[in-house]
């Protein structure tokens, strides 16, 4: 496609439309006047013919895919070969959808007389929004040989710009754990409880627990052996986000810093993938295994525990373009599926919103199936407007203030509530504000780790058969029964 230039506009309009009235000036015949039209119209439809080759020679690659999280902005580069050599300039345009953010989205190119052929263009970018983005074309418009025609024509593209979770705040928050040389600075603490996994065996020393003493052992070797047992070293840790209608709501923004977070995630469903993104950082920080699952009416991503940087890539690729869905949550599905797919001891934390009446019933309901085997912490996302009356020194100047402060007292109240009904089912609830969800979530998890609270049922197991077979050997051999008396028989045949 080509349409006139401003160079040809200008000229029909000061030099064809005016040559019109020189018969009658100038004394001229109109044939020839025509025959002057005639020759200029042919001369641009041959400018128009032989320009065309120099277009459709032109041809365009881009990136097909591009990794980056949002409000990160990244350079879009654009390859073009074929570029006719010349002082004529080419200009480069994308569709952008409006979630890609840019300056100007034409460009125009001067190729350099070294390059033979070949230009480049680049964009400057800013997502604006979690999810696939995909660019489908390109726009390429050059001037022809003597300027009458500008030619236009589109080019294809596939690039697709993958737009992950924006962890860059939260990290700096969490500096002293994610950086390398953290351990600089620590110093030791007494760990607290006693490690549960098995580390070596060596002889009874005095002083040693009877409840440690490795009875087996004692018994083939015909010496006191004693069991060594050290720290937890891999645990696994699943992270189950809830993606229901309630997390599609938008987030609060501090009242005292409207600026502050505008661009952070903006509804409770991406600041539960962040979160749990942070979760999977520090656990593989620590060394333990990360698990992911998300779930609404049914559970729609499971990924089992693992550890290493591609299994964090996996997760993130599983995650970064979730949005809620408009259904209710089923938590019985949910637990009926951790009770069938994860049998080891973990510690789930559920990143939810249970602030109805019918759905914390239906989690506490629920939740019993595996509060026996796991180690549950539920993170529910608070506001600044729940809180115990008369406990802030906001002024009520009007009505609407007062209801707004008693509406909050009545949803702290009901919160409490739930938690003191999940706190005595071994579940731990806390509410957190958005800005220090993911810290919150990080520290209850260190905390747990530190505690060793995901002690396996097999260590509870050997560790009081130990004890009871310690009790029993310690026990004086006259207050056990008298032996009855047994018959042997000889080996011989016959007797």
């Amino acid at each position: 496609m080509w349409v006139p230039s401003k160079r040809l506009l200008w000229l029909v309009a000061l030099g064809i439309l005016p040559a019109w009235l020189l018969p009658s000036f100038a004394g001229l015949s109109l044939e020839t006047v025509c025959l002057a039209g005639l020759s200029f119209a042919l001369v641009a439809l041959l400018d128009a013919m032989l320009s065309l080759k120099h277009l459709s020679g032109i041809t365009v690659a881009a990136p097909s895919l591009i990794r980056i999280s949002k409000n990160k902005a990244f350079d879009l580069h654009l390859q073009l070969e074929g570029v006719p050599e010349g002082p004529r300039h080419l200009r480069v345009g994308i569709a952008f959808p409006k979630s890609l953010e840019v300056a100007s989205p034409e460009l125009t190119v001067f190729p350099a007389p070294e390059s033979k052929g070949s230009a480049a263009a680049q964009w400057s970018v800013l997502p604006r929004v979690r999810g696939s983005i995909e660019v489908h074309s390109c726009f390429l418009e050059i001037r022809s040989l003597l300027g009458f025609w500008d030619m236009r024509g589109s080019r294809a593209l596939s690039c697709e710009v993958r737009v992950y979770p924006d962890l860059t705040t939260d990290r700096q928050k969490l500096a002293p754990l994610f950086s390398r040389k953290a351990a600089g600075g620590l110093h030791q603490v007494r760990q607290l409880g006693k490690g549960r996994e098995f580390q070596q065996l060596r002889t009874y020393v005095p002083g040693d627990n009877f409840g440690d003493i490795y009875w087996k052992a004692t018994a083939k070797r015909g010496f006191p052996v004693t069991m060594l047992h050290q720290v937890e070293r891999t645990q696994e840790i699943h992270v189950l986000i809830d993606i229901s209608r309630r997390t599609a709501r938008p987030l609060e923004r501090a009242i005292e810093s409207p600026s502050a977070g505008l661009l952070g995630p903006d509804t409770q469903c991406e600041r539960f993938l962040q979160t749990a993104l942070l979760l999977a950082l520090a656990t593989e920080q620590q060394g333990d295994r990360f698990g992911l699952l998300t779930f609404s009416d049914q559970v729609h991503t499971a990924l089992p525990a693992g550890c290493g940087r591609a299994h964090f890539n996996a997760c993130r690729e599983a995650v970064y373009a979730l949005e809620a869905r408009m259904v209710n949550p089923d938590f019985h599905e949910l637990f009926v599926h951790i009770g069938n797919h994860i049998r080891t001891r973990s510690l789930l934390i559920v990143l939810t919103d249970i602030g109805e009446p019918g759905l914390s019933e239906a989690f506490l309901e629920a939740v019993q199936m595996a509060a026996q085997k796991h180690v549950i912490l539920v993170h529910v996302l608070g506001s600044r407007q729940i809180q115990p009356l008369f406990s802030s020194h906001a002024k009520i100047k009007e009505y609407g203030d007062l209801y707004r402060c008693l509406a909050g007292h009545l949803q702290w109240s009901d919160l409490q509530e739930t938690l003191g009904t999940l706190k005595q089912g071994g579940v731990h609830l806390t509410a957190s504000l958005q800005e220090n969800l993911a810290a919150r979530a990080v520290s209850e998890y260190l905390r747990i780790k530190k505690g060793q609270l995901l002690r396996s049922w097999i260590s509870s197991v050997l560790s009081a058969k130990r004890s009871f077979s310690g009790w029993l050997w310690r026990r004086p051999w006259t207050a056990l029964p008298p032996k009855p008396w047994t018959f042997q028989t000889s080996r011989r045949r016959g007797v």
